[in-house]
Formats: C-alpha cells, structure tokens, sequence
C-alpha cells in the first residue's frame, strides 16, 4: 500500500503523464508492482466466495464512499440527491477502478477455484493454461494493446494474476531470497530502461506510461512475482503488523476518493514544484506517505465501531439459503 501510494504521487500528483522525468520514471519502476502483488496474494491463498466477505467489502467501500460524499457535499454547500445515492453504488458507480476489477474477480472465484482444481493434478495442463494466458496478455493485450487486456486494469489480468498465484502456491517452493532480489532488481532495471530509451531518442512520452508501467506489462507482472516470492522466503509473526494490515484498503479507498485526491494531489504539485532538488521531494513525499497510511488505519479503526454491527445485523440474514433455494428454483424450473 505505501508503493501504491507513492505510485500515485507519481503519476497523479505531478506532471508525470505530460513530462516524465528520468528520476520519476525510475522510481515508478519500483513501485507499479503493488496492484500485482494484492491479486497475486490473492490468487496464492485463493478466494474463498462467501455472503459474510462480499457484505463486509460492501460495507467497508460504502461508509467511505457515502461519508466522503456528504463531506464534499458539506464542503461546497450543495447536495445532490443522485450523487447521494449513487454513493452507494461502490461496486457498479464508483472512480475505485480496482474494487470494481476485484468484485468482478471475486464473482467469479467459484468458477476459477473449479478449473484449478480439475488441472491441479496435472502440473503440464496448468502450464498450457499459464502460456495460453500470456498470449492474451503479453502479445495481443500488451505489445498490441487488443481489447481483451489493453492496460492490466480490467479482470482479464486479475484472472491470470490469480491463475499465476495459485500456480505458485501449488507447484513452487520456496526460492532463495537473493534470487527474488535479483529478478526484481532486473525487471525493475528493464522497466526503467524501456522509459529512459524512450525519453532519451524524444519519443512521444505516452509510450513512457504505455509500455513501461501497465499492469499487463511482462516486466511488471515478472517483478510483482519476485516481490511476492522475496517475502513468501521470510517467516515472522507480528501482530501489530497483522492490526495494520487489516486496515490497509482503507488506505486506499480514501486517498482515491474524488474528493480527497483531487486536493491530494494538487497539494503534492505544490510540493513538486517548491522542491529543492528530487531528493528532498522524494522524502518529503515519503513522509507524506507515511502520515497518510497512518491517519487512514486509525480513521479506519473508529470505522469498525460503526460498521461491524451493521454488518452482524446483516448477516443475521440466511443469504446462504435464500441463495440455495433461488437456485433450486431454477433448476426445478428448467428441468
């Protein structure tokens, strides 16, 4: 999350997009890994699609997205009843593009979890599936930019990050941690290649965002699992870590809020350009950073107070049964 963070600093709150620097384009080539890593983690442990995890996302997306709202409202002096109610939309209406992507991934976890576990036996036809997939990705959705995967934010590279995480919880063991540095120090130094060549022979600086950091980038996804296996090779337990962690979506759902980031990042334009050198921004960014990560988790632990009985009251529902006897229904229906 705090690579997330800094990724969007970069991208959104400077003039990254119009005029990439060297500096920044090597930086982002260290942190455009984080969104890869959340689906791969996901994919490694796999998605468990229960009633109790799709409301508990509902709820923890809608408090932030309708609180937020009604602060903008408050803020400007007008409400809009539409926006109001759009607010609870989370999932359909709102700007998270990723909790959008997540949900749809999420939906489709049964059918996923299925076809891994027919193919999971066979390590060769789990192969083919991973090779048919980069196809997809790599050749028709990356270097061509098909519509089946033009830019890594859409479900089609969610589902392949979850094929790939699952592939590495069944088949790989453990890697040497200096070999996980390694090939994230690599494909990093090829990210950051790919951009400098690109700015150095005065190419259109679009190619800069558009072959180096999608999410579908070969590079990308290749650093993103290195990452992932560097910290699969280390063992601790810390349950202060695990406090924070449980609070860390929050982190994004609030600086990605319209109403936040847009003041968020008009703020870090400032900073960008009252900066002395990119060392003292880069640090005044990662403190920044690290005032943001802590202020959401607390705001996100009073959250709890709110939220965990409205969820516990929504879940005294029997969605499990009403969902089996819809389905019993149909298929009464159809047969």
């Amino acid at each position: 999350m705090l690579f997330i963070l800094l990724h969007h600093f970069i991208v959104h709150g400077s003039e990254f997009v119009t005029a990439p620097s060297v500096w920044l384009t090597i930086m982002n080539s260290f942190l455009v890994i984080a969104v890869d890593c959340f689906v791969l983690i996901s994919g490694y442990f796999g998605i468990k699609a229960k009633w109790k995890g799709f409301i508990h996302l509902y709820v923890l997306c809608a408090f932030y997205s309708v609180f937020l709202t009604l602060f903008s409202f408050y803020e400007t002096g007008q409400f809009s009843i539409k926006e109001f109610l759009f607010s609870f939309l989370v999932f359909s209406n709102s700007k998270w593009w990723f909790i959008q992507c997540y949900v749809y991934l999420f939906i489709l976890s049964p059918i996923l979890n299925i076809v891994i576990d027919s193919i999971s036996k066979n390590r060769k036809v789990f192969i083919a599936l991973l090779l048919i997939g980069s196809i997809l990705t790599f050749y028709f959705g990356y270097l061509w930019k098909g519509s089946i995967n033009q830019d890594g934010y859409n479900v089609m590279n969610f589902i392949f990050l979850y094929f790939i995480g699952r592939f590495v919880a069944l088949y790989i063991g453990f890697i040497k941690i200096r070999f996980s540095i390694a090939l994230y120090l690599m494909n990093v130094a090829v990210i950051s290649l790919i951009g400098i060549s690109i700015l150095l022979m005065n190419i259109n600086v679009k190619w800069v965002s558009l072959l180096c950091f999608p999410y579908n980038s070969p590079f990308v996804i290749s650093a993103a699992i290195a990452f992932f296996l560097l910290f699969r090779s280390l063992t601790f337990k810390n349950c202060y870590v695990n406090w924070m962690a449980s609070s860390a979506l929050s982190i994004y759902l609030i600086h990605e809020h319209n109403y936040i980031s847009c003041k968020l990042y008009n703020y870090i334009n400032s900073l960008s350009n009252m900066a002395d050198s990119n060392y003292i921004l880069f640090i005044n960014l990662l403190f920044l950073a690290l005032i943001i990560m802590v202020a959401c988790i607390l705001i996100d632990k009073l959250r709890m107070f709110i939220t965990n009985p409205i969820e516990r009251l929504i879940l005294k529902i029997n969605w499990d049964g009403y969902t089996n006897k819809l389905v019993t229904k149909i298929d009464n229906w159809i047969g």
